[in-house]
């Protein structure tokens, strides 16, 4: 687990006081291979998302938003820590791909929402406050946003499938930073 009141250090963002302003989304780590597998697909087919975190929301893109910008992060971790601590890890595999309507974002669905739909409810009723979000929840795990499309990558985004069982063992705090880069802040094991 990340030091309390502390980001995660990475080579580029060193250890500094967390900060709740910017948005910051809840979300499942995906494990490897299928990490890998999804980044090769979003370097392929989207710019914007080329060292977006493999992961899936599980607050701040449906259902509930973004933790509420005005919470004091000694507040929250301790929430999260205890979310972390009683909820299970997750066995997952991905359904088919999806394109939200009238956008060029394209997801992997889930196989099974309903082990994310109770995370998410349990999230939701954790005692951390949220922002609103415009969106009913749908666990997915976006591979392209924007960009140039053409009609044969739309034929090929559709018949995209990385098959078989993983297991989301860890929940991360990811923030969009106002450079636009989203940067781990928080994480801990799933170990209810």
């Amino acid at each position: 687990m990340t030091r309390p009141g502390k980001r995660g250090k990475t080579a580029s963002d060193p250890l500094r006081p967390m900060n709740l302003v910017h948005p910051t989304y809840v979300c499942l780590d995906l494990p490897e291979p299928q990490a890998s597998e999804l980044m090769a697909l979003r370097r392929r087919y989207c710019q914007r998302l080329r060292d977006f975190p493999p992961e899936v929301t599980i607050a701040g893109s449906s259902g509930v938003g973004a933790i509420r910008r005005e919470l004091h992060w000694d507040r929250v971790e301790p929430k999260l820590a205890r979310f972390a601590r009683e909820s299970p890890p997750l066995c997952a595999s991905f359904g088919g791909v999806v394109r939200f309507p009238e956008t060029d974002i394209f997801c992997l669905s889930m196989g099974d929402p309903m082990p994310f739909s109770a995370i998410h409810d349990r999230l939701r009723h954790s005692g951390i406050s949220f922002e609103d979000s415009q969106f009913p929840f749908f666990p997915h795990c976006t591979i392209r946003m924007a960009g140039p499309l053409t009609e044969a990558d739309i034929s090929a985004l559709f018949s995209i499938s990385i098959p078989g069982e993983f297991v989301l063992g860890r929940v991360s705090l990811y923030q969009r930073t106002p450079d636009d880069r989203i940067v781990k802040v928080w994480s801990h094991a799933l170990t209810g």
